[in-house]
């Protein structure tokens, strides 16, 4: 069995990260080991400064121009997979990456996944990789630990194919990212980025002052976004996390203790008994995902995971967008208990009813900058919608959905 599909069985049962995910939360003995201070673990598409042990002015978006991109398993350009707010050396981490595979691959030239833990184990993917999903996590099974201090874990060579908008993001529900040192895991908050390959970078970038004309008072200064969404997150890293049942629904912390596993479709699945057909072989299924509404420019992309189908029932769809300028949604359809792992603090938590059924709201840090997620309770088990897109527009999505 595949490391590949191991991973994609353990991520919609477990509640944290894929196997190394969970040894970074047990000891040798299974005991649940000690958790740290929060850190984040993030995309920096401008590697510029960054080491181990430092890290340059992080960057939402990037435009880098590639004349004449084609597919040739060569690194074009670099991107870091940071972390920072961790006070003691690394001992291991998981951290799966999505991106958009009709425009760049993993290359192997540039890419280096021991960055911040040298002579470490590594469990990542081979290169080149080129399914929209890159694999990287180490550990030491001896020796160690790795370098303290804010810093890279994992530079990314990017082989590019093609021109437009990508966004790098961490896989999601539940997240495949965990992080530990000898304090033990540490709870995580996530930052996406974009790269935008011969365009301009869209809205949501580090905006530069507009001049002032002569004679003129100075205007009070746009406050920066992306500042304002990092002072936001910082503070609900402090709050507690929403950790109960709500509309019928349970939603649990990523860094939830001694929470069973959600039970679904595939739960006593041998491997055997498990298939990812194409998108196609899913028609006519309850779990056929069918917009009627789609935000203007909305343009389809490869979904971080295919579909999951056990003995013959459909268990998992998932489809992706992007709105060139604004943001990217996904809806995903699973078969199974009504539980879904969120890190939102219960002020962020509201119940609702989105199309007639029963559904769970979770605001956005920021408006636009963060993202907004819709759950609603099925007959199969849920739909979720989640993008970084005003709730508003994630919960027309959801209301059109049949």
């Amino acid at each position: 069995m595949s490391k590949r599909l191991i991973l994609g069985v353990l991520l919609a049962v477990v509640a944290l990260s894929g196997l190394l995910g969970v040894w970074l939360l047990r000891g040798g003995d299974g005991s649940t080991r000690a958790q740290g201070d929060t850190v984040e673990m993030g995309i920096d598409p401008e590697v510029t400064g960054n080491t181990a042990s430092t890290l340059g002015t992080l960057e939402y978006c990037v435009r880098v121009d590639v004349p004449s991109p084609a597919f040739d398993n060569l690194s074009d350009y670099n991107i870091d997979v940071y972390v920072q707010g961790d006070t003691q050396a690394p001992v291991g981490y998981d951290a799966s990456v999505s991106y958009d595979a009709t425009k760049v691959h993993i290359a192997a030239p540039g890419t280096n996944a021991l960055i911040k833990m040298p002579g470490a184990s590594s469990f990542g993917d081979s290169v080149p990789d080129s399914d929209g999903r890159f694999v990287a996590g180490a550990a030491y099974l001896s020796g160690g630990p790795g370098i303290a201090g804010n810093g890279t874990l994992v530079r990314l060579g990017l082989d590019i194919g093609g021109s437009g908008l990508v966004t790098f993001d961490f896989d999601p529900d539940p997240p495949t990212t965990a992080y530990a040192s000898a304090a033990g895991a540490h709870p995580i908050i996530r930052s996406a980025a974009l790269l935008a390959i011969n365009e301009d970078c869209p809205r949501g970038g580090r905006p530069e002052p507009s001049p002032t004309p002569e004679g003129k008072a100075t205007p009070t200064p746009t406050p920066n976004p992306i500042l304002e969404l990092d002072r936001l997150r910082q503070e609900e890293a402090a709050k507690p996390k929403f950790d109960g049942l709500i509309n019928g629904i349970r939603l649990y912390p990523s860094d939830a203790k001694d929470i069973p596993a959600p039970k679904w479709a595939c739960t006593a699945a041998k491997p055997e008994e498990i298939e990812h057909p194409d998108m196609s072989a899913i028609a006519g299924s309850p779990l056929e995902i069918t917009p009627s509404y789609l935000p203007a420019g909305a343009e389809e992309i490869s979904p971080a995971f295919g579909p999951t189908v056990c003995r013959g029932t459909v268990a998992f769809v998932q489809r992706d967008w992007v709105v060139r300028g604004i943001g990217d949604f996904y809806i995903i359809r699973y078969q199974g208990e009504h539980a879904v792992e969120i890190d939102a603090a219960p002020d962020r938590v509201l119940a609702a009813t989105v199309a007639g059924k029963p559904a769970v709201l979770v605001k956005p840090l920021l408006d636009g900058y963060d993202y907004s997620t819709v759950i609603m309770a099925e007959d199969f088990g849920h739909t979720t919608v989640t993008g970084l897109l005003p709730l508003d527009e994630i919960v027309k999505i959801a209301e059109g959905l049949k």
